[in-house]
């Protein structure tokens, strides 16, 4: 009887050490589990920072239909015909130029901004939008009045007119945007929508991104305002003479933050 209760108890010893390990295991997997879902490794005691994905902020489905009409600024090659600057003017401007060229990347302005017009297409249109793009390829010869004529023609509750800065100093950085004056006297009626349009597209902008705000300037002097009869901002992305701006402007997840940045201000604008 006493080797019995001895077996028995060895028996129960052995099982409840089993099982005493089995859950010491499922613990184990479970906070392993615990830390990949909040991104969290440890290491011999060690903790490192918590994983973070770079990816586009969630944006709301806001578009309610709305129409945004996306110009990419330039084309490969330009036009130096002249136009006038705004209807019925005497001065004149060069039709459409072929943009500048990134002092670092060798990356052409226009195929930027046709890169980063192609994807705020994508992505308006999953917020929503009703979306149509001046221009599709690089192949093209467009002047700045027949790009807003698209805008007004169908239009437009905003166009975005998108381009990359340039300047001699290669210090020059920020994003910036451009709209008339309400003295403009091709356009005064849309002044005071553009630059309100203007200021929500920069902040957000600034916001994603982190880059420098240098503010809305005020242009009566941009053929490609003058002829908008509806509501329009010129978005200077960065500057492609800036070495560091110049490598942003052609990175994907910077470009990623910049269409963010720009819905998240035509949401502002639009509601």
């Amino acid at each position: 009887m006493k080797k019995l209760l001895i077996v028995f108890l060895i028996l129960f010893f052995i099982i409840g050490c089993k099982q005493e390990k089995q859950l010491e295991t499922v613990i184990i997997k479970t906070k392993v589990i615990e830390q990949q879902q909040n991104g969290i490794v440890e290491k011999q005691g060690e903790k490192t920072k918590p994983i973070i994905h770079n990816s586009v902020n969630e944006l709301p489905v806001a578009g309610n239909n709305r129409l945004i009409v996306i110009d990419a600024g330039h084309q490969r090659y330009g036009n130096n015909a002249p136009e006038p600057i705004g209807p019925g003017a005497i001065e004149t401007k060069a039709k459409v130029t072929s943009g500048a060229t990134g002092v670092i990347t060798g990356n052409l302005e226009s195929q930027i901004n046709l890169d980063v017009a192609l994807k705020l297409k994508g992505k308006l249109e999953e917020c929503g939008y009703q979306v149509i793009m001046v221009r599709t390829s690089q192949n093209v010869d467009m002047s700045n009045s027949e790009r807003a004529k698209i805008a007004n023609e169908n239009k437009a509750d905003a166009f975005i007119r998108l381009h990359c800065n340039s300047d001699d100093a290669s210090s020059a950085k920020g994003v910036l945007t451009i709209a008339p004056s309400i003295d403009n006297r091709f356009c005064s009626q849309i002044a005071d929508a553009s630059q309100l349009l203007s200021k929500y597209v920069l902040d957000n902008i600034c916001q994603t991104t982190g880059a420098k705000n240098r503010g809305v300037m005020i242009s009566d002097n941009m053929s490609g305002i003058n002829w908008c009869q509806v509501p329009v901002t010129i978005v200077e992305m960065g500057f492609i003479s800036n070495p560091e701006e110049d490598k942003l402007l052609s990175d994907d997840n910077y470009q990623d933050k910049i269409i963010t940045g720009i819905i998240k201000g035509i949401n502002e604008f639009i509601n």
